[in-house]
């Protein structure tokens, strides 16, 4: 089990400890390595970025600042992404999302493994339930992805604190994804949206922290003929 801890941050499964805010790069690293491989998912708006899998999420740990940073390592881990891992099935067409931004994979289950916050499972029900069940004063940190209707949520990010729209990224920092490198990049199609994937051997999904931005990105993207794959 996951739970999610208000101002201090994750109580990891297994006896792993917790992942907490404000930890370097080494020491969330370190705390990531108890439940497996941790990775490096090359993410761009995030001075340092990391990954691991356990059961059937993806957790991705994500520290401020940007990548001309000269000592991104040192920056603090703002925030932890929790996403469902593995095929979900295909959303219904035209029908409109719940929760915020645009809607993720349709998962029409709940997960595995539960992820806990004031004692609501936050996967183990239809996203319509818990977001009902969270209420309006849900913690300001807590943002969950849009779910296809009748879904459950394809994933939440959390922070100590709500984003402050004044450290809001820059757009342009990811300007060349759809200008002179756009070669380089693809927009893979889920059937309720995009993922950002930079080609190569593998490829790899490019994860973006805050979702108006990947919106734009991904807009960007389909506007410049960025090529476009099936899912």
């Amino acid at each position: 089990m996951f739970e999610l801890l208000p101002g201090v941050g994750v109580l990891l499964p297994d006896g792993a400890g917790t992942l907490r805010f404000g930890t370097d790069e080494v020491a969330t690293r370190e705390a990531l390595a108890g439940l497996g491989r941790v990775r490096d998912p090359g993410g761009l708006d995030a001075g340092w970025m990391c990954t691991v899998q356990w059961g059937d999420f993806e957790l991705t740990a994500c520290a401020g600042g940007g990548r001309r940073d000269p000592q991104a390592g040192d920056l603090p881990m703002a925030e932890v992404v929790l996403s469902r891992a593995g095929p979900p099935r295909r959303p219904l067409p035209g029908r409109a999302p719940v929760g915020r931004g645009a809607p993720g994979p349709g998962w029409r289950g709940p997960a595995a493994v539960p992820v806990v916050l004031d004692g609501i499972d936050l996967f183990g029900y239809p996203a319509a339930e818990v977001l009902e069940a969270l209420g309006e004063d849900r913690h300001p940190g807590l943002r969950p992805q849009a779910a296809v209707p009748g879904g459950y949520l394809p994933g939440i990010s959390f922070r100590d604190e709500p984003p402050p729209e004044s450290g809001a990224p820059d757009l342009a920092r990811y300007e060349d994804m759809w200008t002179t490198g756009r070669d380089d990049w693809q927009l893979e199609r889920t059937g309720s949206g995009y993922l950002v994937v930079r080609k190569g051997d593998p490829p790899m999904h490019l994860l973006i922290c805050h979702d108006a931005l990947a919106d734009q990105v991904v807009a960007n993207m389909l506007a410049a003929g960025v090529e476009v794959v099936a899912g």
